[in-house]
């Protein structure tokens, strides 16, 4: 049996979704083990050797080891680009974002808690980065779905990527009722 298939609608790397993740610990492992199942082109930067081999990220287009701040400035980014800044003891996440703040990047994140975002944005903002450019950023990164592990906050930041490649708020999808009416959505069923 001969089958035709389009090419045009093949959901493949080719599609150009890039993603950069400055840092290979545990919580950029399972970022990176998500974002490959969708398919993203992945670079791998950190200045641990001991984390950043072939074993640990097969799938990655780029392992790159040396001067993260360095190594970001030389990655081709462009507007099908996410970036998650997740450095060991976040030792370069300030200068890494110094570095991508201006790029056409489609997403920046930074991997934190909250105690350290308003101290965090307090130095951006004192080191001269403007208000719109911080708004670009997401601190901390991920949707809030409640998640405590690396591969919960994982997700919840791979979920994040895709709500802003897709311009969607990141909401509940699910039917509602309401008054013990069921709600209709035409577009969906």
């Amino acid at each position: 049996m001969e089958v035709n298939r389009d090419e045009s609608l093949v959901n493949t790397p080719a599609d150009n979704d890039k993603l950069i993740i400055a840092g290979s610990g545990n919580v950029a492992w399972n970022i990176y083990k998500i974002a490959a199942i969708l398919g993203y082109r992945i670079t791998v930067i950190d200045h641990r050797a001991i984390t950043l081999t072939r074993e640990r990220f097969p799938e990655a287009s780029e392992l790159l080891w040396g001067d993260v701040v360095a190594l970001l400035r030389a990655c081709d980014i462009d507007e099908t680009t996410s970036i998650v800044l997740a450095t060991y003891n976040h030792e370069f996440d300030p200068p890494a974002l110094h570095a991508v703040i201006k790029s056409p990047a489609r997403y920046i994140g930074i991997l934190g808690n909250k105690r350290k975002v308003t101290a965090y944005f307090s130095q951006l903002k004192i080191s001269g980065i403007a208000d719109e450019l911080l708004e670009r950023v997401h601190l901390p990164i991920g949707l809030d779905i409640g998640g405590q592990t690396a591969a919960e906050i994982a997700l919840a930041t791979v979920a994040e990527i895709q709500a802003v490649k897709y311009r969607r708020c990141g909401g509940f999808i699910s039917v509602k009722r309401k008054s013990e009416v069921f709600e209709k959505h035409d577009e969906l069923f």
